[in-house]
């Protein structure tokens, strides 16, 4: 059932993404309108929900980070959890680094948005000594 969720919430997203970029919706009330439908429809948990919004925030974001300026909390808001296994992201062409200290899935968003080269290589990758670690 988790395929209908996520496909569920990803819809509503893009439904609703309508309204806020119109200003008819604040970001506090586009996050209630996506998820209230899930957690009616589905019985899930407000924090179910929750993970299956910050999916789609996070794929739309990838996709067209434009569209979502404004949602979400202000990165220097975020106090959140120190990043316990940092990795640094390299270029694969050059070996010049990209980013260090950041986690492991905000390493993967990096080298997503990157794209591939026309060989079919990442643009970006992990450092070797920390796939290997």
């Amino acid at each position: 059932m988790t395929q209908g969720i996520r496909a569920y919430v990803n819809a509503r997203f893009a439904k609703y993404l309508a309204l806020f970029a119109a200003g008819e919706l604040d970001g506090t009330a586009f996050r209630a309108k996506v998820m209230d439908g899930a957690v009616q429809k589905f019985g899930i948990s407000v924090a179910s929900a929750a993970t299956h919004y910050n999916h789609a925030l996070k794929m739309q974001r990838v996709a067209d980070p434009k569209s979502v300026e404004g949602l979400g909390r202000p990165e220097d808001k975020k106090g959140g959890r120190p990043v316990e296994n940092p990795v640094t992201v390299i270029n694969t062409r050059s070996g010049r680094v990209v980013a260090e200290g950041i986690s492991k899935g905000a390493a993967q968003l990096l080298i997503l948005k990157a794209g591939e080269l026309k060989n079919g290589d990442k643009r970006l990758s992990i450092a070797a000594e920390e796939v290997a670690a």
